[in-house]
């Protein structure tokens, strides 16, 4: 923050401009409509922590990316903020609505990462530049999150915002040590306006445990917890400032302090943690009144659990050891344009009592899986998100064993959408369905068009004739994308999957993995092959012709059941030699001049 300094012969010059407010930025919310959202909107909160009023005429708060260098700006009201008040700017509301927040003084439309993001305080209303701007129109900067490249002290705020966290300055406001770091907490955004109560901000000394958080719960793994503390108008050192710090852990020993930095606690054990710290005197005696704070937390334990079953039926955020094996049933990879973090380093799994979602955007799992690979003794949390059920791992997995199989239990759209969650990330076979539209997420119905192609993140309502679901394009990397819908009954292998939206109204939908999935000929309307000719079928010489009315460079795909790819090449003539293949059932997929054609072909 801007520290301006007085000097007497400019007192009443510096007074007539009331620039010593110290008014901060005390509050940031980027998760405003997200999903699972506290509120509709994003809002930045600002607090007068000094001891005049200040005008906000002019002022601005302004808001860029983590990484950005472009501020986009929104204007303050004209209101004078008093000592010890607040003043909130609503920004932009997300897609999921969700609770309004009090009565805005300000209102913008600045769209805010709900994780990570950069936004500063000005007494001028011109867009600011650079990752870091500088200069005395900046009034505070504060770096939320745990990326941005902005920010004051040592480091941003901490660990990445959620979508029910903000980012909160400690003391209601009052603390202000220039450091991001070690002023901010993530908690339960409260915003406050200017007719919430006053919080005049005191000079008598003061502690904060900055980090971890009280109740805070760590993983089974965690041995070394850091904990940040800071004085207040206190000076911590040996003998030559105010006083120093006294701490005891678990009601241990009391270990002598004369210095703010991180007390780094090793060897912990699992089970429940308590740090007690107060401020003393140079004689090693409390002040008059005690200055003390205590932070708990607890490292939890693991859990065994020998099948996906009973690892389904454990506690929400808990952790579990799987001890059994369970076979990878598909993994997401990335491509070109799809990125890890769409797909976050997901793998599906089960056994023979069910199926389950590894999300691992830590990347944790750094062996390389397929599918039919198994894992077992996997280390990892219970969460839920949007009604999916995920077991989040803490550390790499080996592969046990290759090449298993999973055969797809076959089920009714009625019985699916009866026990979705019996069926969740499981995989199964659905016979006989037929794409009639796409359903928006407010559940409006589309007829299919003529000519559709497989869109990402799309809901498309299916019919067996007697009931209806969804097939939802999840997963934007399936090779399918971009293709054509079928129009004509199919059967398809997917995975089992539920959303639930913000009201708590659960959709059974389910993915299908790849274009080797569609069991049954996909008609390409449009898009067909005009005259396409494929034979013989089955195969039974190691020989398979392909012809079209067109006959020009054609390319060839062959997957297995699975979905591996077997065979891939190009060819003008029309003859194949499938010769190396082991006798099954295939998927074949032929590109000719931009127009697809998928078929099954079995392999005598």
């Amino acid at each position: 923050m801007k520290k301006i300094y007085l000097f007497t012969l400019l007192l009443s010059v510096v007074f007539s401009f009331s620039s010593n407010a110290q008014v901060v930025i005390s509050q940031v919310y980027g998760g405003g409509g997200n999903s699972g959202a506290t509120f509709t909107n994003d809002f930045i909160e600002i607090f007068n922590r000094g001891t005049v009023a200040q005008d906000l005429t002019g002022w601005s708060v302004q808001y860029a990316s983590a990484t950005g260098t472009t501020w986009a700006v929104t204007a303050l009201t004209g209101v004078t903020l008093q000592p010890g008040q607040y003043y909130l700017i609503q920004e932009a509301a997300g897609s999921t609505p969700s609770t309004a927040i009090p009565t805005a003084d300000a209102t913008g439309t600045l769209a805010m990462s709900g994780s990570n993001g950069k936004v500063l305080l000005a007494d001028v209303i011109i867009a600011q530049a650079g990752l870091t701007p500088t200069g005395a129109q900046i009034q505070d900067l504060v770096g939320y999150g745990a990326t941005p490249t902005g920010f004051e002290g040592t480091g941003p705020t901490g660990s990445a915002l959620t979508n029910s966290t903000s980012a909160q300055r400690a003391s209601l406001g009052c603390i202000d040590t220039n450091n991001n770091a070690t002023d901010f907490i993530a908690a339960l955004p409260v915003p406050r306006n200017t007719a919430s109560p006053i919080s005049v901000c005191s000079s008598a000394p003061s502690m904060l445990v900055s980090s971890p958080s009280s109740g805070t719960i760590y993983n089974p793994l965690t041995t070394s917890v850091t904990v940040n503390v800071a004085a207040f108008n206190f000076t911590v050192a040996n003998g030559t400032g105010t006083g120093h710090i006294h701490y005891s852990v678990d009601n241990g020993a009391t270990v002598m302090k004369y210095d703010t930095t991180p007390i780094v606690l090793n060897g912990l054990s699992v089970g429940d943690h308590t740090v007690s710290l107060s401020l003393v005197d140079n004689n090693h005696a409390q002040l008059n009144p005690a200055v003390t704070a205590t932070v708990t937390f607890t490292i939890a334990g693991f859990s065994d659990v020998a099948t996906i079953a009973e690892l389904r039926a454990g506690t929400l955020n808990a952790y579990y050891q799987l001890t059994g094996a369970a076979v990878v049933s598909h993994v997401r990879i990335p491509t070109t344009t799809v990125l890890v973090a769409t797909t976050r380093n997901q793998k599906f799994i089960q056994d023979q009592t069910g199926g389950i979602l590894i999300d691992d955007s830590a990347a944790k799992i750094t062996t390389t899986f397929v599918e039919g690979n198994a894992m077992s003794n996997i280390l990892g949390q219970l969460v839920p998100y949007n009604g999916i059920l995920e077991f989040v791992p803490l550390q790499d997995q080996p592969v046990v064993s290759q090449n298993n199989s999973i055969v797809p239990e076959t089920v009714s759209l009625t019985d699916f959408n009866a026990n979705v969650n019996n069926y969740e990330c499981e995989l199964l076979q659905f016979n006989n369905i037929t794409i009639e539209g796409t359903v928006s997420s407010a559940g409006v119905f589309t007829a299919l068009a003529s000519g559709a192609v497989f869109t990402t993140a799309t809901s498309y309502r299916v019919t067996d004739g007697t009931t209806t679901s969804i097939l939802r394009t999840g997963f934007n990397e399936a090779d399918y994308i971009g293709g054509a819908v079928p129009t004509t009954a199919f059967s398809a292998i997917a995975l089992g999957y539920e959303n639930v939206n913000s009201t708590s109204v659960s959709t059974p939908q389910f993915i299908v993995r790849k274009l080797a999935d569609f069991l049954n000929p996909m008609s390409t309307q449009s898009n067909e092959i005009a005259g396409l000719k494929v034979y013989p079928n089955p195969v039974s010489n190691g020989v398979l012709h392909i012809e079209s009315n067109a006959n020009t460079l054609k390319s060839i795909a062959l997957f297995d059941v699975l979905g591996k790819q077997v065979l891939t090449t190009s060819t003008e003539n029309s003859t194949i030699n499938v010769s190396n293949l082991k006798g099954g059932i295939y998927i074949l997929k032929i590109t000719e001049a931009g127009k697809t054609a998928v078929s099954k072909l079995v392999i005598k």
